[in-house]
């Protein structure tokens, strides 16, 4: 007999015996049961698998049956951390086909000092197995959960498994882990009261941000009421309850997502997504992901790398409404620069040329030329270098951000309702102009050279 895995199985190495009359001898289930009982087998026998093994000692094989198996041990449970916090609640808008947003959410989740933000929960010891001798075998515990703490957290002098806030702030769970930020409050408007707005972390202002003023945050911003001609910027994710409206002269422009109520002749600009609740007319959306309207889009332009969406685009009396997609507007905008360095380091060049050609010209009419000519030449010489290393540098970084300036492939524009005449689609460097209604939902994207709508 042979006990393999940790005591678990007890296996039986069995050989066949031949009879006078031919045929093998088969030991009984009974008889297998004492020898096991005589080692101090206390498990209960392995019926089928000794069944099959008498089936292979009756044809005249060799046959190596588990006798007997033990009860393994279960492992316990791995302690993990239970959020107290629903951190779901904050701002996540619908797409345009899921209907409204429920722009009453708030990005900003207030909490105090002591607050519980999160219970850690330990392992479980697991349950013992036995052996097929009847002795225990330990059972492999689960492992400690041991969370790192985020910015103004602690565990709780009172239970060491609770996580609770160090200060009154914001929380958010960034990159699993839960931190309290702390948060500036503007209980009212940002007016002549407040002034302009400039703080490193999180901002909430409950009412409106006036004209000509600034809001600048650190993290997180939300803006309970309005925000008018003014500079509106935040690190992280920026909502305005309200709506983005004037004349034209503001600017609006988060790392995170945007959520806007609705958006008039104002520019905004969002490393992510943008999404507006009712309608965005005469404006510049500008996203490096989506542009996502839950009503109206029409008059001035949206862009966005990956997709468009909107209830209606343009309208009957034919507003120019210009949607692209597939474009990047920071490659865009770095192509630009490079464009007007590389024309700067031209006409530098230029100068450099003419400067050492009327030094050659000196030259061979003095067939001779004096020290600090010599050393001018030389210093020319070493700027045209390096200015020459500059443009190719400049064309080298020019052609790896052209490959990159139109995303066609994955790029699409989707109407949900109707597109009016008047609308201009862009996808890539294929164009498309809507010459008569088209009821939705349609969805147009760039294959083969051409726009094509399904």
């Amino acid at each position: 007999m042979r006990i393999e895995k940790g005591g678990l199985e007890a296996r039986l190495l069995l050989a066949p015996v031949r009879k006078e009359t031919g045929d093998h001898l088969v030991p009984s289930l009974s008889e297998i049961e004492v020898f096991l009982k005589e080692k101090g087998v206390k498990a209960p026998a392995d019926l089928a698998s000794l069944e099959a093994a008498f089936a292979r000692l009756a044809e005249g094989m060799n046959a190596e049956p588990i006798a007997a198996r033990g009860t393994p041990p279960v492992p316990g449970k791995d302690g993990y951390l239970e959020c107290l916090i629903d951190f779901s609640g904050g701002f996540a808008p619908a797409t345009a086909e899921g209907g409204s947003v429920d722009m009453r959410s708030s990005v900003i989740l207030n909490v105090d000092p002591g607050q519980p933000l999160a219970v850690v929960h330990p392992p479980s010891a697991g349950v013992p197995g036995l052996d097929v001798f009847g002795r225990l075998v330990a059972s492999a515990p689960g492992k400690v959960c041991n969370p790192r703490l985020g910015n103004n957290t602690r565990r709780s002098e009172h239970d060491p498994n609770l996580i609770v806030a160090d200060t009154m702030g914001h929380v958010r769970q960034v990159d699993g882990t839960i931190e309290v930020q702390e948060f500036y409050l503007v209980d009212g408007d940002v007016d002549y009261a407040s002034g302009n707005i400039a703080f490193g972390k999180s901002v909430l202002v409950r009412g409106d941000v006036k004209a000509g003023f600034t809001v600048e945050a650190g993290g997180d911003l939300e803006v309970t009421g309005l925000v008018e001609d003014c500079s509106v910027k935040a690190q992280g994710i920026l909502v305005v309850k309200g709506g983005f409206t004037g004349k034209g002269n503001g600017q609006m422009h988060a790392h995170g997502d945007i959520g806007l109520g609705y958006v008039r002749n104002q520019q905004v600009r969002g490393d992510a997504s943008i999404r507006i609740n009712r309608e965005a007319v005469n404006s510049r959306l500008q996203a490096r992901q989506s542009v996502i309207v839950n009503g109206l889009l029409a008059g001035g332009r949206a862009q966005a790398r990956y997709s468009i969406e909107c209830q209606v685009a343009g309208t009957e009396t034919g507003t120019p409404t210009h949607l692209e997609a597939g474009f990047d507007y920071t490659i865009a905008e770095e192509l630009s620069g490079i464009r007007g360095e590389m024309d700067k380091m031209g006409r530098y060049a230029r100068k450099l040329e003419d400067s050492l050609r009327q030094i050659s010209d000196v030259e061979k009419l003095n067939r001779s030329m004096e020290p600090w000519s010599i050393e001018l030449m030389f210093e020319l010489e070493g700027m045209r270098g390096k200015v020459d290393a500059k443009i190719r540098q400049l064309r080298d970084r020019f052609g790896h951000l052209e490959s990159q300036a139109t995303l066609t492939e994955s790029a699409t524009i989707t109407i949900r309702n109707k597109a009016f005449p008047g609308v201009v689609m862009k996808i890539g460097k294929e164009m498309y102009l809507v010459d008569e209604v088209i009821s939705g939902p349609k969805t147009f994207f760039a294959k083969d050279g051409a726009i094509h709508m399904r």
